[in-house]
């Protein structure tokens, strides 16, 4: 059960908010309850994103609060201007939240100041009791994530290359069936191209906060490397949807279909010898099942060539098809270049 991520950070979470809402019951700080929320809001799905997050709350609030306090106490007393700069926060805060989260971060920090100028009153001196809550929130946060269950970001990125792999391989039955079928299944061959690079995005994400932790098994350009080759993967097995949309004879392609699954099933095999490589921290060394299937390919593609029932269109197709899972296979088979040994 501790093996679910999501509870392992229920859990942290719980627990900072014990350790701070103690802090306040014994020591009654000032404004006690800004450690409080810190605690609430800096929490993240693994312990990479949630040092970055603390990291960037506690610069952004430095940052944020003090501009903002200058600009309050430069401005009219009007609250009209108060009242606008605090609508602006709020948009930009909501736009920023997603994609740029320091942005998000500098933002509440600006609203902060500004709705206690509005409802109350604003001072240098809150500014500094804001700033050490901050802090001390912050530092909560990082010791319940490094010592209570750590979720580590190294192997929430590991185990989502599985994923991948799985969606790649129900994709590349699609892009088959499509192949050797006049049957439309776009829609289903375009979902599933999109939850791929949904999880390369996500790939993408994880790795941003890979350098904010200790104790990788793997080096960052080492997984760099690995996260390019998969890019680069998707890439030709995705463009394959728009290709075959475009498909004018699968004649050729009915009389090969054996050979295709074979060598479709090879280049997706390198795939599962990527994932298993980093789960066991081995060199990635891939067999030589896709170049004999390819051979096989073409050895029986050299004797249909005389053949006058197969049109032009079908060969020209033929050759864009290959052309693509050559491309995908090569793209991963890079990785023997750069993944050290062990």
């Amino acid at each position: 059960m501790l093996n679910n991520p999501h509870l392992r950070l229920a859990i942290q979470a719980a627990s900072a908010m014990a350790i701070a809402l103690s802090i306040q019951h014994f020591y009654h700080f000032e404004r006690s309850y800004w450690s409080v929320f810190t605690c609430m809001i800096l929490f993240s799905q693994t312990l990479g994103s949630s040092v970055k997050r603390s990291l960037e709350r506690v610069l952004m609030t430095i940052l944020g609060g003090s501009l903002a306090t200058v600009l309050y106490l430069i401005l009219p007393s009007e609250q009209f201007p108060l009242i606008i700069i605090l609508l602006c926060s709020v948009f930009f805060q909501v736009c920023f939240l997603q994609k740029f989260y320091l942005g998000s971060a500098f933002c509440a920090s600006v609203f902060i100041v500004f709705f206690f100028a509005l409802v109350q009153t604003w001072s240098v001196h809150l500014l500094l009791v804001r700033i050490l809550e901050t802090l001390l929130g912050a530092s909560i946060t990082l010791v319940c994530s490094f010592f209570i269950l750590p979720i580590k970001t190294e192997n929430t990125l590991l185990a989502k290359i599985p994923l991948f792999v799985d969606n790649a391989q129900i994709l590349a039955d699609q892009i088959l069936e499509a192949l050797l079928s006049p049957k439309n299944q776009k829609k289903q061959m375009l979902k599933k191209a999109n939850d791929c690079l949904v999880l390369l995005s996500e790939l993408d994400q994880e790795y941003a906060h890979l350098g904010y932790e200790l104790g990788r098994h793997h080096s960052k350009s080492e997984i760099k490397q690995i996260l390019i080759a998969l890019s680069h993967f998707y890439h030709y097995l995705s463009s394959l949807v728009p290709w075959l949309l475009h498909l004018q004879d699968r004649a050729l392609f009915l009389v090969l279909k054996e050979e295709l699954r074979a060598l479709l099933d090879a280049s997706l095999q390198d795939l599962n010898t990527l994932n298993e490589a980093l789960a066991k921290e081995e060199t990635v060394l891939f067999n030589m099942e896709f170049t004999s299937c390819y051979q096989a390919l073409e050895e029986k593609a050299q004797r249909l060539e005389q053949d006058p029932i197969f049109s032009r269109q079908a060969w020209l197709d033929y050759f864009a098809f290959t052309y693509f899972l050559k491309a995908m296979d090569e793209a991963l088979r890079v990785l023997t270049v750069h993944t050290p040994q062990r």
